[in-house]
């Protein structure tokens, strides 16, 4: 995960009032630093998967190729060895100690995405940076910006960010948010390598932030 400085406190404040207006249902959230921006996501644990990771001792796996390669391994179903291909046959050789059940004569991918992420909240001093963060995080999730002064020009920052989907939030004198635009819908996609490398990126986040607690977030 890359480094830099943490957004202040009353841009984090803000991060967290425009989640719970959006994300009131998700399960969890963390702040996240990964794609060069900081967020704060909103994500559903996948509470057998995570339990089922703990007992064979597995964190988060974020190697795009060998998540790339377990793909090619249908989930739950097993796979005779004389069955795989070269693809497989490296897929078994270098994922992680709990990706898979390897028998004498058989192959099992148990590993699957450890979360579903939700949304993505980027604090900005500005709405031009906002957005270009908000960009990284397109592939992957709903996104939304939250500034701490309007814009001097709101209408051009409205129309930017409507144009691009993110939602655009301005802080109050109440320690709360309005939404001046709100967020488009993130529309599902099948799985790949790189979706799934988010999940376990989002993943070592909340292994991080909560390494011992299997409850709900604290709010």
């Amino acid at each position: 995960m890359s480094g830099f400085v943490t957004s202040p406190p009353v841009l984090q404040g803000g991060a967290s009032a425009v989640a719970a207006q959006l994300a009131p249902t998700a399960g969890w959230t963390c702040r996240f630093s990964a794609l060069g921006a900081e967020a704060l996501l909103c994500f559903d644990l996948d509470q057998e998967e995570h339990c089922r990771r703990r007992g064979e001792g597995l964190g988060a796996v974020v190697d795009v190729g060998v998540l790339d390669l377990l793909l090619g391994l249908p989930l739950g179903r097993r796979v005779g060895h004389a069955g795989l291909g070269g693809r497989e046959r490296r897929a078994v050789a270098k994922a992680p100690s709990g990706c898979l059940c390897v028998g004498d004569d058989s192959v099992i991918r148990v590993a699957r995405p450890p979360v579903d992420v939700a949304l993505a909240v980027i604090s900005a001093r500005g709405w031009r940076r906002g957005l270009e963060q908000a960009g990284r995080f397109a592939p992957f999730c709903a996104r939304a910006i939250v500034l701490e002064r309007a814009p001097r020009d709101v209408l051009a920052a409205c129309v930017e960010a409507d144009f691009y989907g993110v939602g655009l939030f301005l802080m109050n004198e109440d320690s709360g948010v309005d939404m001046l635009v709100p967020p488009e819908p993130y529309r599902a996609v099948r799985i790949s390598a790189r979706i799934w490398w988010f999940a376990e990126e989002a993943y070592g986040a909340y292994l991080a932030a909560y390494p011992t607690s299997p409850g709900r977030a604290a709010e």
